[in-house]
Order: structure tokens, then sequence, then C-alpha cells
């Protein structure tokens, strides 16, 4: 089947009785038809690129402003949770997805880690019905339902303490005072806003390294150490590990630098679903040699600083692999540090070659340029003469990252 171009990042409000915006949904934009067909064809990859488009294109907090975010989950993402807190997430479960007992089981299983259900597009059918139980939101569907009448007979029908009743696709004002009058809770339609698409620059992944990724992931023995090298050789999927857990949604209070205490830190199960929300949306590459430059930074800062008690190695390492982050995505450095909330010294290492990590960064430049006459050797803690094995040593633990012959 021919693949459906690759929708838009766009958000609706979603407002409580008074007409304050309480959600937002997220949405793919657009959508030729959003049916069955469509669905089963494309809205893995559409929640994907939702996700990521809201993660780490633009970023969360500045999408939603905080709030929740409504986000459709196809079957299997109802079996593979996305890596977003249960406060930032209400999971949306589509219209066409069967009640079955597995799935069910999924949905409980997202209740029990503390994620809010809503049922999207209810209209009152029977087998959708069988969900409601499990639902904290139904959201039910104006332009669905035979009469208006029928708005009111589900909710006398189906309601329990505890469970809110959301009308969607409201067209005007006097359609929302009439679910206001019955007692619905929130609202969602084109009288208050149509979607609202939000342009953001798709980072392209790189392939090799996500499918890789996913391989050693998948095993049985996965091993941190496995995951974390894998991870290192990629400036991107590091961008985005660290962008996600410095992220607000994942409830760190902290901010984290090193690659290795960020896989500790979300846990392989959590790494595991992020690496599928990536080879579900769109991959690409960039030049091998731009990611050996990459490397070798990353490993020579980390050799350097292990000479400097004032540097910390995870945070060299980190330096040099997003020192050339901006060739890797297309984007600016201060774009980068301002998406991941840097430490105040590494931002400054990497935007104005300030302090000891700017002289660290300024060191490897010069290296790479043979200026070796103009290198703060007293700053950054090594002579001359332990320069040669120092690189050579980087120059070993880079072939060995990239599997590149000697």
């Amino acid at each position: 089947m021919k693949q459906q171009p690759l929708p838009l990042l766009a958000r609706q409000p979603i407002l409580d009785r008074e007409l304050r915006v309480v959600a937002y949904e997220l949405l793919c934009r657009p959508i030729p038809s959003d049916n069955l067909v469509w669905q089963s064809a494309n809205g893995d990859q559409a929640t994907s690129e939702v996700v990521i488009g809201a993660m780490h294109e633009i970023g969360l907090e500045l999408v939603t402003g905080g709030l929740p975010a409504f986000v459709n989950l196809t079957e299997q993402w109802l079996h593979t949770p996305l890596a977003i807190e249960p406060d930032h997430l209400v999971a949306e479960v589509l219209e066409h997805i069967k009640p079955t007992a597995a799935n069910m089981a999924a949905v409980q299983i997202l209740r029990d880690k503390g994620y809010r259900i809503a049922i999207d597009d209810y209209i009152g059918g029977a087998e959708q019905s069988l969900w409601l139980p499990l639902a904290d939101i139904v959201k039910v569907d104006l332009l669905g339902l035979e009469n208006m009448e029928m708005l009111g007979e589900l909710k006398d029908k189906y309601q329990r303490p505890g469970l809110q009743w959301l009308a969607e696709k409201v067209e005007n004002y006097n359609q929302y005072e009439y679910c206001k009058t019955i007692g619905y809770d929130l609202f969602q339609g084109y009288f208050y806003s149509k979607p609202m698409i939000l342009y953001g620059h798709r980072l392209p992944d790189n392939q090799m390294a996500v499918l890789q990724l996913l391989q050693a992931l998948n095993r049985k023995d996965a091993d941190i150490n496995e995951i974390g090298k894998i991870l290192q050789t990629d400036p991107q999927l590091s961008f985005r590990l660290l962008q996600m857990v410095n992220s607000s949604a994942m409830g760190c209070t902290t901010k984290v630098t090193s690659i290795q205490r960020a896989i500790m830190m979300l846990g392989l199960d959590r790494i595991r679903n992020w690496t599928s929300l990536l080879a579900l949306g769109r991959l690409d590459s960039k030049p091998r040699a731009l990611q050996e430059q990459a490397m070798t930074r990353a490993f020579t800062a980390q050799e350097l600083a292990g000479s400097n008690p004032s540097l910390e190695p995870d945070t060299a390492f980190t330096l040099g692999l997003f020192s050339l982050l901006d060739a890797f995505m297309d984007v600016s450095l201060e774009d980068i540090c301002s998406r991941l909330a840097l430490p105040d010294n590494l931002s400054e290492g990497l935007l104005r070659h300030e302090g000891q990590y700017g002289a660290l960064l300024q060191t490897l430049q010069l290296i790479e340029k043979g200026e070796w006459n103009k290198i703060p050797w007293k700053l950054i803690g090594i002579t001359p003469d332990q320069m040669s094995p120092l690189l050579k040593r980087a120059l070993v633990l880079t072939r060995d990252a990239l599997s590149i012959p000697a």
C-alpha cells in the first residue's frame, strides 16, 4: 500500500465548563481520511511523529504549556507505552481498537501506572462501551450521534463517580451551552479553536544506530553498558536521550549530562519504548566522517578530563559529542542548548568557549587544526608529551565504538 504523506504536528485545546484551557490534544495534520484503513496503514507512524515532534523538535513544555497532552494510541502503542510521565499524558483509545482481553489488559496496565484513559469518538456502540469501565474520560462525538438527545442519554446510562464526559466536535456556542447544561465536563471543537499547526523542524535519526539499539535492547540479556556505547556513537540519539530525561515531563529535578546516568534513570524498558518510537518515525543518516569526528572529539575530551580533577569525564564526553550537533541537525548550538537546558558551565563551553569546558573544546579544535602551539596546556592540565598517547587511546576507542578497522 502506498504510504500517505507524513503528517504535521497540530494541537487543539480542551476546555472546562468555564472555557479555560485545561489540556491539548496533539493531532496529525493533514489526515486524508481518519478511518480504519488509514489508521491501519499509518496510525503507528502518525503517533510516533506526533510524539517525536512534541518531545524533541519543539519541546513538550512549549507545545502544551505544562498542561496534559491527549495522544491517540494505536493498538501497538497501547502495548508499548510512550516515554512520558503519567501527569503529562492522557492516553486516547481509538474507536477502531477492539476491546480484546489483551488490549484491555494493556489499558489496565496503563491505568495502574497512573495514566488517565480517554475513549475517543464514542457514539454509544455496544462494543465500544466495553471500554467504559476502564475510562477516566469519555469523548463523545457530536457529529457521530443520531441526535443531540443521545448526549444526555449516554451520560445518564453510564455515569459513575470520577468519570468525566467530554463533548468533542462542538462546532458552535449553542452546542457548547447545551452540553454544559446537561452536565458535560470538558469541551473540544471548532467553536473555540481549529487545530493549530505547530511548525517544527523534523530532525533525522541515524537509521543504523536506531536499528543497532533496537537489536541490543531486544536481547534477553540486554546490557546497560552496551546500550550506552551504542547511544554514545550517535550525537543525535544522545541529544534526544538527554533532552527526554531532562524534560519536566520526566519529572527529573536535576540536570543530567551523562549518557550512562540517563540510561540508569530511565531504565531499559523506557529506553526500549523510546527507541521503538524513533524506529517508527522517519530515519536518515549524516556522513560517516562527521560521526567519526564527533566521536573522536568526545573520547579525546573524556581522556583529557581524566587528567584534570576539575573536569568530569562524562560531561567532557558530552561536550565533545555535542560540539558538532549543529552540523548534524542543521540548527544552531544556541537552540540545542536551550532545548536541553544544559548546565551553565557546559553551555558556556559549547557556545562561547568560556570556562574550563570552553578551554577543553578550544583544545579539541586546535588539535584538529594541528595548532599545538596555541593549546592552553596549563589550563587543561597536561603536557605536550602526554598528548600523543592520549590521542592514540581516543582514536582506538573511536574505532572500536564505530567498528572501524584498524
